[in-house]
């Protein structure tokens, strides 16, 4: 446990030796010097700025918080801060922040964003948060890890475009076994470069090293996003009327769901991990980043023939969460499964994996990635332009009944 009282003590009779004033070294390390009082009376510098402070006074960090040379050693719990400080620096030279919004204090360590929109009457925030689970270690086994990252940013994107919104900012959490310098600088450029092309600040985040508590090359990462909508403009289902027209807008694959059981197939399966569909190994698909889909939503949203937008994403085809919910009562979504354009990665896993239809249709989004409900007489202009960029069709209608979801006819597998 740290000393404060001999940190400090020490802090300060370092800085005496240096012959520096508490003014000096709060303008060499851009703090102020109320900052260099509270250290001097038992406050600990952050990590930020800890191994700054230790390169002035010409120790090493450990001494410093050790106040003195001691058995106590971060490199020894397995934390190299000045590793991890020259990551962070490394990362800002490519992930900065910017955009309109983004509100920089100097010397302040949150950012603030500007939420002053003239442009709408009644403007609401979305609050999304997101943690990529199986997908990380699958993607560390075979690099991977900049995919990640992406995958994060658009996986949000797509549920904050869902409600209606407009994607703000974002900022990340990232919690890995050891300092990794590639693997870390990997994962925050994906996500700086998804968040550059679908209009996104990133804002900044936190790495927190924890080898005591995760293995070497394991990790975690975690997001949250804000985003913005106009009131009246939300889309929430409660417009679904009998007679509107369900489009789905095709998947690349697998997106972020059920990697556990891919783990557990390729297990039992290693075969298969190098095998061709359509020129692309098996890993190659399930590596695939999740498109954001924002270029092709941008233009409809806020469009009142826009009714309902559900994500697929938890559940499978038959079974989507966002679809049950957003269903009105009394109406049902009935989807016709001779309509359904099957991925053949998706024909590939139903032969590899030995299930039947229905187990796929429960497990799996088997080409879909989000439906839009929309007014039947805006329908085909709208497939068109999204089919500017994403394969989409039309897969149902609304009808009246009891059922929240009716599936008829079987696919045609390939």
């Amino acid at each position: 446990m740290l000393d404060s009282k001999r940190v400090a003590a020490f802090i300060a009779r370092k800085r005496r030796d240096q012959g520096l004033t508490q003014a000096q070294v709060a303008e060499k390390l851009g703090v102020s010097y109320q900052a260099v009082s509270k250290w001097e009376r038992g406050t600990i510098p952050n990590v930020e700025i800890v191994v700054e402070l230790a390169k002035l006074l010409q120790v090493s960090v450990d001494t410093l918080l050790a106040g003195g040379e001691s058995w106590f050693s971060y490199e020894k719990a397995g934390i190299d801060l000045e590793s991890l400080d020259a990551f962070a620096r490394d990362a800002a030279s490519f992930c900065a922040p910017d955009g309109p919004r983004v509100v920089s204090v100097p010397g302040y360590a949150p950012l603030l964003l500007d939420i002053h929109f003239p442009e709408m009457q009644d403007p609401l925030l979305i609050m999304s948060a997101d943690t990529i689970g199986a997908k990380c270690k699958m993607a560390a086994k075979f690099g991977y890890t900049e995919v990640v990252g992406r995958d994060i940013v658009n996986d949000l994107i797509v549920h904050t475009c869902s409600a209606g919104g407009h994607p703000l900012a974002l900022t990340d959490s990232l919690i890995s076994g050891n300092a990794d310098h590639g693997l870390l600088r990997s994962l925050i450029k994906g996500i700086s470069e998804a968040c550059r092309e679908n209009e996104c600040a990133l804002l900044g985040g936190s790495t927190c090293i924890q080898p005591q508590t995760m293995r070497l090359g394991e990790y975690t990462l975690s997001a949250t996003m804000v985003g913005v909508v106009e009131k009246r403009k939300v889309v929430d289902g409660s417009t679904i009327k009998e007679g509107d027209i369900i489009l789905v807008v095709a998947s690349n694959g697998l997106h972020t769901s059920h990697y556990t059981q891919m783990r557990v197939m390729l297990e039992e399966m290693p075969q298969i991990e190098k095998q061709k569909i359509e020129g692309e190994t098996f890993i190659q698909h399930l590596m695939r980043p999740h498109p954001s889909y924002y270029k092709a939503l941008k233009p409809l949203l806020g469009r009142p023939e826009l009714h309902g937008m559900p994500v697929l994403t938890i559940g499978g085809l038959a079974n989507s969460r966002q679809l049950y919910k957003i269903m009105p009562d009394g109406l049902t979504a009935e989807l016709d499964l001779r309509k359904l354009r099957p991925l053949p990665f998706f024909c590939f896993l139903k032969n590899a994996s030995g299930y039947d239809e229905q187990e796929m249709l429960y497990n799996h989004n088997c080409g879909v990635g989000l439906y839009l409900i929309v007014d039947k007489d805006s329908a085909e202009e709208i497939s068109k332009e999204i089919g500017q960029y994403f394969d989409c069709y039309e897969l149902g209608r609304v009808k009246a009944g009891d059922k929240k979801v009716v599936l008829k006819n079987h696919i045609k597998w390939e």
